[in-house]
């Protein structure tokens, strides 16, 4: 697989009305907003930062669909699957292929919270199913190890290692750089390139060699994430470090525990950004508590991203 994937990848948010229905038309607004944005040329919905095992499988169609039909030629998209088994996991990669899709990013399945880093054959076939079926390139999305679909640096590099259609991996590793360390390291010892993504902490990430990041903070931040990677990318480390300062409030608040709102804190900030209409996410994610949500609005007023 050619594809090769460097700098910032947005994993946009779902936008929904308040009855929980899927807002196509803030979706296309928030589409031609990024879609503008110098630096911003990979989309990645359907995923977490999408809510996307939240979402049916026409609204999974269709959300690529309408992203398709507002980036550029040249821009790619990349469509999150999760899935309960390998069997719907193969029918959304052909669901994304088909609709517009020019690689997939596979989520662990629930079966591997059963202890997944003990067993790390499990991933390695659901990989190789997947890539067997549908031939698309494939990005690993390697969760942390606080949650039970964490499997080891190891094994992530083993799946990179043994199916040639994996082309990246999102190294959802938080604060725990060295964790990211081995998963890059382990990358870079491979005999092809495979592209290592971060998620947060991306000054930290970025100094150590990440190729970028693919992130849901670029929805509301995107020409910060942009600035910053390339800051990094030019030797410019005095910049990059002014560029984390600035940005350190909002990043502490977006990535605070619990991590389960993450997603939720994502919506908050996008509303204020005036970039969504409102900040509902859809059950069984819940919203982010109020006191939280002073939190985000002075960030990003700190930021000077504050429009509402």
């Amino acid at each position: 697989m050619s594809l090769r994937f460097e700098g910032i990848l947005v994993a946009t948010v779902t936008p929904f009305k308040e009855n929980y229905e899927l807002d196509e038309a803030v979706l296309r607004r928030l589409t031609k907003y990024l879609a503008k944005v110098d630096g911003i040329d990979c989309f990645v919905c359907n995923a977490g930062a999408g809510e996307g095992a939240a979402l049916t499988r026409e609204e999974r169609i269709r959300c690529i669909e309408i992203i398709r039909e507002e980036i550029k030629k040249e821009s790619h998209i990349v469509a999150g699957i999760e899935a309960l088994s390998t069997r719907e996991a193969i029918q959304q990669t052909r669901d994304a292929k088909e609709a517009g899709a020019a690689a997939v990013m596979l989520t662990p399945p629930h079966v591997f919270d059963w202890n997944a880093t003990a067993n790390p054959e499990f991933a390695l076939q659901y990989f190789r199913d997947i890539a067997l079926a549908v031939e698309i390139p494939i990005t690993i999305f390697h969760y942390p190890a606080s949650t039970a679909s964490g499997y080891s640096p190891e094994s992530a590099v083993s799946i990179a290692s043994e199916v040639d259609a994996v082309v990246a991996i999102k190294v959802a590793s938080g604060a725990n750089i060295r964790r990211y360390e081995q998963v890059l390291r382990g990358m870079r010892a491979l005999p092809r390139h495979v592209s290592v993504l971060a998620t947060s902490s991306l000054f930290q990430h970025f100094i150590t060699g990440a190729d970028g990041a693919l992130t849901g903070f670029a929805n509301f931040a995107p020409e910060f994430c942009v600035e910053l990677f390339r800051s990094v990318q030019r030797g410019n480390l005095a910049r990059a470090r002014e560029l984390h300062e600035i940005n350190y409030a909002l990043e502490a608040a977006i990535y605070k525990a619990p991590n389960v709102y993450k997603h939720s804190r994502y919506k908050v900030a996008a509303y204020f950004a005036g970039l969504l209409d409102n900040m509902v996410v859809r059950p069984p994610q819940v919203p982010v508590p109020e006191g939280e949500v002073k939190l985000i609005r002075d960030a990003i007023a700190k930021l000077g991203l504050l429009k509402r």
